[in-house]
């Protein structure tokens, strides 16, 4: 035993003095590596050089245009700025521009803690400029009667924190928490309003938006029974409304005296009693037959009277078999400008010669 020692003592000299020899011809190397790293240490990245403004300018660029939305996670998220290095970190929370919009989807089951602390992250970073949300409601957790609206409300509420900042919102709520949607939106000009739990026919509509005194972009989404809203009609010029009955659309243009550019989505099935529309002062109308096709819709398309209208793109069922005489009801003192007509069989030739002096666009579908 004393002679293994006293071997492995020696092993150990041994041993000691090959390191040392090692130590010294690394030593060069490690004192290049040192001033290598050095280097790189010192290195500063071009882009990082930029002054904030014009950094804060390309993440807004990055991202889609205002007011168009992007997700809270995924490529074209804000949130994504945060995890490239700590100066981008800080420049993208410092830009408040880069967090006023958001869209955000509900869907049944999800993590509506996380969701709901993350709109109010995204509104506390967007300080005080105009807002762009969508906040959709999906079907399943809208027919949730247990815990479906009392999520909702939740959401409705930190949003109406900010109402004053408002200016392009879209909701896809349940109808009883589209009602607690109210309070001064000087800055709101374009709203988007579906139910997610289907049309309603309530006992007294649901007013709103009566102290929002610019806006005038109305978007109906889906199937919405516009009964069971009450808007403020007389300033609305611009109105995109999808899935009407021919009573509802007539409802909303009897009201509808300053709208000025509409796109119209038409469903077959709901009695119409004969009317007129009075003049109204649109330039640009679309209107669509969404299937079916009856007399009614037809109706509906002659009682227009539309002195003003510059631009016209209307599916051939409403013009019928006599173009001319419909659309001559419709515009008795011109024909628009400009006139585009969807047709089963691109009959160009029919049209041309009913409408020679408009800029004419026939498409097939």
């Amino acid at each position: 035993m004393a002679s293994t020692l006293a071997a492995a003592r020696e092993r150990i000299s041994q041993l000691d003095i090959e390191i040392e020899k090692l130590q010294r011809l690394m030593d060069p190397f490690l004192a290049e590596r040192k001033k290598c790293q050095q280097v790189l240490a010192d290195y500063t990245y071009p882009i990082l050089t930029l002054p904030t403004e014009i950094t804060s300018e390309i993440f807004l660029q990055f991202l889609p245009s205002y007011p168009h939305r992007p997700n809270a996670i995924g490529s074209q998220s804000p949130s994504l700025l945060l995890q490239i290095c700590r100066q981008w970190h800080d420049v993208a929370l410092t830009t408040p521009a880069l967090w006023s919009t958001l869209e955000l989807l509900l869907d049944y089951g999800g993590s509506h803690a996380q969701q709901r602390d993350l709109l109010d992250v995204w509104l506390r970073r967007s300080a005080t400029c105009p807002l762009s949300i969508r906040l959709d409601c999906s079907e399943e957790l809208a027919d949730d009667d247990d815990e479906g609206p009392s999520i909702v409300f939740g959401f409705v509420d930190s949003l109406l924190c900010h109402a004053m900042r408002w200016q392009d919102m879209e909701f896809v709520l349940p109808f009883e928490c589209l009602r607690k949607i109210a309070g001064s939106m000087p800055l709101l000009r374009r709203v988007t309003i579906g139910i997610a739990n289907g049309p309603v026919s309530p006992e007294t509509p649901a007013v709103l938006f009566t102290d929002a005194p610019v806006l005038n972009h109305v978007v109906l989404d889906g199937s919405f029974n516009p009964f069971a809203v009450q808007l403020p009609w007389s300033q609305i010029t611009t109105l995109t409304a999808e899935a009407l009955y021919a009573n509802e659309a007539f409802e909303i243009l009897l009201h509808g005296t300053m709208l000025q550019d509409c796109t119209l989505r038409l469903l077959n099935g709901e009695p119409w009693t004969d009317s007129s529309v009075p003049p109204l002062p649109l330039r640009s109308l679309r209107l669509e037959n969404l299937g079916g096709g009856t007399d009614q819709l037809r109706r509906f398309f002659k009682a227009l009277h539309l002195p003003l209208l510059q631009t016209l793109a209307v599916h051939e069922f409403f013009l019928g078999p006599d173009p001319i005489a419909a659309l001559s009801g419709v515009c008795p003192e011109r024909y628009p400008r400009e006139i585009e007509i969807f047709c089963a069989h691109a009959s160009r030739g029919i049209y041309a010669g009913a409408f020679p002096l408009a800029s004419l666009s026939i498409h097939k579908f």
